[in-house]
Order: structure tokens, then C-alpha cells, then sequence
């Protein structure tokens, strides 16, 4: 059943205001007065969630803004029970980058929100913008977003249309109309609509999509794509386009599809959003410092899959060095397929120089599974985590330690030599394992240089530490080996200038 307005005749729904919308906008000489106190002016603006125009309070003698819900939901009496109650908690939300709300009630069967009015405008218009502006709103609306979880309200529609800049240039989050009460008799229902799947979808948590129960994290997922786009000025679509190294692993992590990979908590978002900024000198402004360092349990991880490689590595030589070794293999135990490459003995035996070792090689297989297999799920984690920072241009750290590791090689394998010479036989055996040791770490190293590379998206080539730092790590093993064929004075001393002629080319 339709009503008529008074004024214009247009005909509206029962329980509207008493005048249209056209009548509010149009009438200058009689503002339309709302519950005796509020006069209403121009629309601010309109969506799903109602419509907002400015208002005088009149008697606070001041502007505000005042929000209309949706009819259809204003008129379902559980919904205003909830609403009332809800409204009452929104209201007690007290704090400087947040929107106040003063006041609720209801015109007729139009339930409406009294909120305070942001002289500015929302923070769409000033996308995209520098970095340091940028860090500097996201950490204000961490704030207001941190302050208002620990009421137990999770807004879960942040986007650049809900945040509001004022006059002075600070933030203000706005427009809780979906906001989601944390409380057990709250659960279920939003401020303004049952339970549903509601928002702007590409601002959305892939689980509030889903229908989840509410959570902080979806509110961080919501506050990375935001922060993405004030400084790209586009929406992280499908494989995006990479934002600052300084800023990237914050940003994907935040943006983690996982709530268990994301941020637990909008204060972890802001520390680590914190972190990348820096003073770049007494009184200088802050700028923008690397936040790609992992966290100690992220490095165990990497330390236990380096591990593994080095694992398989050290395997792969062992069986390799089997299969080269020289070996008398009796007749019973002569194998065409395993051993090609044999002479017969005037015994009956054979003579074999090399040969196919097949548990060795078993072993090596199984061993490249697995590290194959780690090397995998750290990548998929590191991705999903948002822990892959393209740094192309900026060195690995962990290398310096291969070409330290690499240096101890060289000091140990000379120190035996000398010592050999002047008679101490306990070095020919008990450097050796002590060099082994070292070769060993280096291994480790290398390998953990190769994924920290790998995750920084950086060309091994340019890591030329890891490669001189490897070169003194094989100086040692190589000796042993060419003794089989060569001098090893003389293998040595040649050995030891190829590795000067290296340094200097890398000089």
C-alpha cells in the first residue's frame, strides 16, 4: 500500500519519512525536520546499505550525518531488536579514527543512525599515493581497526569508500552497516543483516565469502588489498604486479588466501608495517627500510630444508664416488649390467675402474625425492604466505657465510700441507675430519644462499660470493682426488692459484 506526499503528491512507501527524497532534496525554504533535533540537508551518498545525508543537529549545534537504513530490513521487528542493541555497542566505540556515532531511532518504520560528519573526503580520491602516506594511513586505520576488535566488532567492509580523511588529513574509518559482533549472543547476525556473505567481493576474505564466522583476520585480508591499492592504484588480481620490496612481504602475507597464514591479529599486521619504516637520519622523515627478513620460526624451516638438500647432495657424491672408485669384484659377485667397464684378472676376478653402484644410486634417488618434495611445500608455503619478496637487485646476506666457510677450507687444507711436511703425522689424520666438518657447513650454506636467492627471485649468477666461497670450499676435496692421478705438491700449488686467479677476476 502506497502514501501520498504532502507536498509534491509523489507517491511513496508507507512508513517513509513524511516527506519524499525529491522534497528533502529540493526544499531549501523548509528543511525537513527528523525527530524534532535533526534538520535534514544535502545527500552524501547512497548504496546497499542505505542512504546518508548531512544534518544539523540542533540541539548540539552542530552537523552530522545521518544514515537511513534499508526499509526492508528496518521493518522486521527482530532485526530492530538487534539493531537497537547493536547500535548501543557501535556507539561506545570511542576513538579518534573511528566515526562517532551519537545517536539512534526510527521515523516512522525507518530505522536511521545519527554519526559524526567528516568534513573531507573518503580515501578513494586519493588513490594511488606515495608510499610514505600511504604506510602512514594504513598504520592509523590498523588503530581504529585494533581498538575496535578488542570491542568485540570486526568491520568486515573495509575498502577506500568506507575510510574517510578529514580536514587535517587524519583518518576515520566509517560505515560499520556490516559490521559483525564477536559476542555468543550476537553470533549470526551483522548490524544491519542476517547471515550472509555481504561486502565488495574483491575487498572480501576468501572464508567471509564462504560464510565463516567472523574473525579478525578478515579484516587484515580486507586492510592488504587496501593498502595495495593506495600505493599501485590497482586491485592485487591474479598474479599482481609486485608492490615495493619494503612492503611486499607484509602485503602477502596479509593477503594470504589461509586465515592460518595470515596475520593473526591487525597488531601483528601493524608491527610489521612499522617496521618498514625507518629514520633515515636525525629529523629526517621516515622512508622506506626492507622488511624481507623471515621470522625465527619461518628460519628453522628454511635451516631444516636446507638440511635436507645438503643431505642429498652429500649423498649424491658418496654414490658417486663409489661408482668411480677402483675395485676388485670377485667372479661370483660379477654383474654384466652393473659392472660394464671391467678386466679380467689372471685370478678369475675381475678388475673393475668404475661401475653402476645400484643401492648408492637407490639411495640418492630417495633422498632427491625427498628434498625435492621439501623444497615444494616450503616454496608453496613461502607463496601462500605472502614470504616471496622480489628483490632481484639486492644481495643474499647468508652468501658472505658461504665465502667465510669456504675461507676456513682453504686455511685448514693448507695448515695440514704444512704441518704434513714437517713431520706432525697426527694432521693426515686428524684435520681431515675436522675439514670435513667444514665442507659439510659450507654445503649447508650454499644451499641455504640458493633458496633465500630463489625466494628474493635473484639470479644466482650474481651472487658471486656463493660461487668463490664454493671454490675454496673444494679446493680440499679436489687434492684428495687428483692424487689418484697427479703430484699432489704439484696439484696443490696449482690448485691454489686457480683460486688466486678467481679472486682476482672477481676484484
Amino acid at each position: 500500500m502506497n502514501s501520498t506526499c504532502p507536498r509534491c503528491g509523489m507517491q511513496t512507501s508507507p512508513g517513509r519519512l513524511s516527506l519524499c527524497p525529491i522534497c528533502v532534496l529540493e526544499n531549501e525554504d523548509e528543511p525537513v525536520l527528523i525527530a524534532g533535533t535533526l534538520e535534514l540537508h544535502e545527500e552524501l551518498g547512497r548504496g546497499g546499505m542505505g542512504t546518508v545525508f548531512k544534518a544539523r543537529h540542533l540541539r548540539l549545534n552542530r552537523f552530522v550525518a545521518v544514515k537511513f537504513l534499508p526499509e526492508n530490513l528496518a521493518q522486521q521487528q527482530e532485526f530492530q531488536t538487534r539493531f537497537e542493541r547493536e547500535a548501543r555497542a557501535l556507539a561506545l566505540l570511542n576513538h579518534p579514527n573511528i566515526v562517532t556515532v551519537y545517536d539512534f531511532g526510527r521515523e516512522g518504520d525507518q530505522s536511521y543512525l545519527v554519526m559524526e560528519y567528516v568534513e573531507g573526503g573518503s580515501l578513494a580520491k586519493l588513490i594511488p599515493m606515495p608510499l610514505d602516506r600511504a604506510l602512514e594511513l594504513a598504520l592509523q586505520i590498523c588503530d581504529a581497526l585494533s581498538y575496535a576488535h578488542r570491542q568485540g566488532v570486526i568491520h568486515r567492509d573495509i575498502k577506500p569508500e568506507n575510510i574517510l580523511i578529514d580536514s587535517a588529513g587524519r583518518v576515520k574509518v566509517g560505515d560499520f552497516g556490516l559490521a559483525r559482533m564477536m559476542r555468543p549472543e550476537a553470533r549470526g547476525w551483522t548490524v544491519t543483516t542476517p547471515d550472509v556473505a555481504v561486502g565488495t567481493p574483491h575487498f572480501m576474505a576468501p572464508e567471509a565469502l564462504a560464510g565463516a564466522a567472523p574473525d579478525p583476520r578478515m579484516d587484515v585480508y580486507s586492510l592488504g588489498v587496501l593498502f595495495y591499492e593506495l600505493i599501485m592504484g590497482t586491485l592485487p588480481l591474479g598474479a599482481f604486479t609486485p608492490p615495493p620490496h619494503s612492503v611486499e612481504r607484509c602485503i602477502r602475507k596479509a593477503l594470504a588466501p589461509d586465515p592460518a597464514l595470515r596475520y593473526s591479529s591487525v597488531d601483528d599486521f601493524r608491527h610489521d608495517l612499522s617496521n618498514a619504516m625507518r629514520p633515515s637520519g636525525a629529523g629526517a622523515a621516515a622512508e622506506p627500510a626492507p622488511s624481507d627478513e623471515l621470522a625465527p620460526d619461518e628460519k628453522i624451516w628454511l635451516s631444516a630444508v636446507a638440511l635436507l638438500q645438503s643431505i642429498s647432495t652429500a649423498v649424491a657424491i658418496w654414490a658417486f664416488l663409489e661408482c668411480i672408485t677402483p675395485k676388485e669384484i670377485l667372479r661370483q659377485n660379477y654383474r654384466p649390467m652393473e659392472d660394464p667397464w671391467v678386466q679380467k684378472l689372471p685370478n678369475g676376478n675381475y678388475y673393475s675402474p668404475a661401475r653402476f653402484e645400484m643401492w648408492p644410486t637407490v639411495a640418492t634417488l630417495m633422498t632427491f625425492v625427498l628434498a625435492i618434495s621439501a623444497y615444494g611445500l616450503l616454496r608453496r608455503h613461502w607463496r601462500l604466505s605472502g614470504l616471496e619478496c622480489a628483490r632481484p637487485d639486492q644481495a643474499v646476506r647468508e652468501s658472505e657465510w658461504v665465502l667465510r666457510v669456504g675461507a676456513v677450507a682453504i686455511v685448514l687444507c693448507t695448515v695440514r700441507m704444512i704441518l704434513s711436511r714437517l713431520g706432525f703425522d697426527w694432521a693426515r689424520t686428524h684435520i681431515p675430519i675436522l675439514g670435513a666438518a667444514v665442507e659439510i657447513s659450507a654445503l649447508f650454506f650454499v644451499w641455504i644462499s640458493i633458496l633465500q636467492s630463489w625466494r628474493a627471485s635473484r639470479a644466482l649468477i650474481k651472487e658471486r660470493r656463493i660461487w668463490l666461497g664454493l671454490s675454496f670450499a673444494l679446493v680440499p676435496p679436489v687434492i684428495e682426488f687428483l692424487k689418484l692421478t697427479a703430484d699432489p705438491v704439484a696439484m696443490s700449488l696449482a690448485s691454489v692459484a686457480l683460486v688466486g686467479v678467481i679472486c682476482m677476476r672477481r676484484r
